[in-house]
Parts: C-alpha cells; sequence; structure tokens
C-alpha cells in the first residue's frame, strides 16, 4: 500500500521524456554559455572575466547547471505538457522560436548595457548608489515588483491554497537564503578590514526566473528573459559567489591603540 501506482518493489519509473527534457535544458544553458563566451571576445560586456584555469571554469559549470537543474523543476520544463507548451514551433502559435529568441538575445543585450554611459553607473553596491543609479533603478524595481506581484496573484487565482502556499513557501525559501547571505556579509569582518557587497545579476534573474512556471505568455517571457541573464551573468563573471564579497576599507583603530 505505500507503493505508488506504477511503482516498483526497488524504486520508481521517472518518464523517460522527462530526462530527454532536463537533458535539452542543459543544453540550451550551454548554449547560451558559449554565445556570451563569444560576445566577451568582441568586447561585450567589457569587463569579462578571464578564467585563470579551467578549475574555475569547471566551477561556474557546475553552478551553472546545479542552479539551472533547480529552475528547470521548479517551473515545469522537465513536465510535457509544460516543454510541449514552451517549446513549440508548430503553427499555430510557434512560441518556441519567441522562446529561444529571447533566451539567446537576453545575455548579449544585457552585456552591452555596459557599453551605454549612463547605463554604466547601474548598481546595487550601497556605497555606489548614486543620484543617476536611484533614476534608473526606480522603474527597474518597479517593472520587478509588478513581475513578482502578477505571478503570485496568478498562482492565487489557479491553484488551491494548499498548491498556492507551495508555490510561494518554495520561492520564499529560496530569496531567503540569498538574503541571509546578505544579511551575514553585512556583518562580516576579516582582520581589520570591513566588508561591502555586490550583488551579482545573475542571483536577481535566477530569482525572478523561478516564479515562471504558468502557460501564459507573460510567465514564458520572464523564464526566457530571466534564464539568458542569469547564465550571461555566470559566464560573464564566473561564480566564485553569489554575492561578491569585497574589501572596503580598514576599521578605524581606538585612539591610542597599536
Amino acid at each position: 500500500p505505500l507503493l505508488g501506482l506504477g511503482a516498483e518493489r526497488h524504486g520508481y519509473r521517472a518518464p523517460w521524456r522527462q530526462h530527454l527534457a532536463l537533458a535539452a535544458w542543459s543544453l540550451l544553458l550551454v548554449a547560451q554559455y558559449a554565445v556570451t563566451r563569444l560576445v566577451c571576445h568582441l568586447g561585450v560586456p567589457p569587463d569579462c572575466h578571464l578564467y585563470e584555469d579551467d578549475l574555475q571554469e569547471l566551477h561556474t559549470f557546475q553552478v551553472m547547471l546545479s542552479l539551472g537543474f533547480v529552475l528547470a523543476v521548479l517551473t515545469g520544463v522537465h513536465i510535457p505538457e509544460r516543454h510541449g507548451y514552451l517549446f513549440r514551433f508548430r503553427c499555430p502559435k510557434p512560441r518556441g522560436f519567441v522562446f529561444l529568441a529571447v533566451f539567446l538575445g537576453s545575455g548579449p543585450v544585457f552585456g552591452s548595457f555596459d557599453l551605454v554611459p549612463f547605463l554604466e553607473v547601474l548598481t546595487l553596491t550601497p556605497s555606489g548608489i548614486g543620484h543617476t543609479s536611484v533614476m534608473l533603478l526606480i522603474p527597474l524595481l518597479v517593472a520587478g515588483a509588478a513581475l513578482v506581484l502578477w505571478h503570485f496573484v496568478y498562482a492565487f487565482k489557479r491553484y488551491t491554497i494548499e498548491g498556492f502556499l507551495v508555490y510561494a513557501g518554495v520561492r520564499l525559501a529560496v530569496w531567503s537564503f540569498y538574503g541571509l547571505y546578505l544579511f551575514v556579509a553585512q556583518f562580516t569582518r576579516r582582520g581589520e578590514y570591513q566588508l561591502s557587497f555586490h550583488l551579482h545579476h545573475y542571483v536577481l534573474a535566477f530569482m525572478l526566473a523561478l516564479l515562471a512556471e504558468f502557460n501564459h505568455p507573460l510567465s514564458l517571457l520572464l523564464l526566457a528573459a530571466g534564464s539568458g541573464i542569469f547564465v550571461q551573468g555566470l559566464a560573464a563573471y564566473g561564480s566564485l559567489a553569489g554575492m561578491d564579497v569585497r574589501v572596503a576599507a580598514p576599521l578605524h583603530r581606538a585612539a591610542g591603540g597599536i
């Protein structure tokens, strides 16, 4: 009685199409990685990370494929109905072409922002946020908040209360982990130096893309753009830390101290 329908004595069978869908998704992430590294050689963005050795690049692949797997599962990419919605290339409504265009194009487009002088100042580092950054951040934050709100409202209307709580709880758990990371970084000291933080955009893109599990055009676009920028951030800048913790300045010694 404890065995589910279709289960076997020593395990269960996962539909092979789910494994194939996850493999195809992983290859798509690798393709975006290759596109990003290619445009990096063309100077987009101009501050692309140069790997010191193959081990660093393998670590980036590990993070990309691991988080990419989480993203695929939480957005249902491995489910046949969902996969068929995202990657439909037949008429009518060949959504797959739109998904691929947005996914592969979002990375280079985002990277090219560093070539625009007034966009270059955009930063999430507290010490670097000035008047211009605030003016640029406000519309981005409003748009991001609207996307988040729309997905939660859509989930509330679509699911039972139990389904909505699971949907919201899983996303909030992931976000809380990165929030804890941020909190700890604020109070960490290394010797006589205090630390500042820089939140990598691949983390933000990943957290937003986690919302996009619905068969709806808006959710499709968010998944495509969010996952594309997620890979771009990893490929262009590496994955040594989701939050780049930097030495800011020496702490002040007490008067008369050594």
